[in-house]
């Protein structure tokens, strides 16, 4: 068994059945819990269920990494609105929240593409730069929470593992179906 799964034959051989397992850990993932909803309370009161006490005199509400797309994505109105009036300042800021609230989406867009169409060369270059950019910036949300209550953010560890697992996984496969003293390219 080991044998067959160091020569990834075995991955080449069910290699839509791991990308959908994939998709759907990325998805499950994107649900999950990945920031805090910032609430005022006073230490002297408790946070009651669903909020933790983060620090001082705040509680947080664990919202999910759709919560996080759809807020920084919010920018879409206001770029539309910079591209009709041509104003820049308004538009240099829009897209650069919509830009950070659509990079979460690349994974899921580009494995389902590699589910349906298969991996062309460019695709999967498209899809490993996506599956990267996924681990960096789910590393950078998860490190940028509250150090004390990073077990509540379950979603975006899962978001960004899935992501890891699935840039090992496309490696294998890639070297898996490179012939004997072939290159990569």
């Amino acid at each position: 068994m080991l044998e067959r799964i160091a020569n990834a034959s075995w991955m080449n051989e069910h290699k839509r059945v791991l990308r959908v397992a994939v998709l759907v850990l990325l998805l499950a993932g994107i649900a999950g819990p990945w920031a805090f909803d910032l609430i005022v309370v006073p230490s002297e009161y408790s946070c009651s269920a669903p909020a933790y006490r983060l620090e001082g005199d705040y509680c947080g509400i664990p919202v999910s990494g759709i919560w996080l797309v759809l807020a920084l994505a919010g920018g879409l109105p206001s770029l539309v609105a910079g591209l009709i009036t041509g104003t820049t300042a308004a538009l240099d800021r829009a897209q650069w929240f919509v830009s950070l609230g659509l990079l979460p989406l690349l994974p899921l867009i580009s494995t389902l593409i590699m589910v349906l169409r298969g991996g062309r060369r460019y695709v999967l270059v498209f899809h490993v730069g996506a599956l990267c950019l996924a681990v960096g910036w789910g590393l950078f949300v998860a490190m940028s929470g509250p150090a004390r209550q990073s077990w509540v953010l379950w979603g975006v560890w899962l978001y960004a593992g899935s992501a890891a697992a699935a840039l090992i996984l496309e490696g294998t496969m890639l070297i898996g179906n490179r012939r004997p003293g072939q290159e990569l390219a």
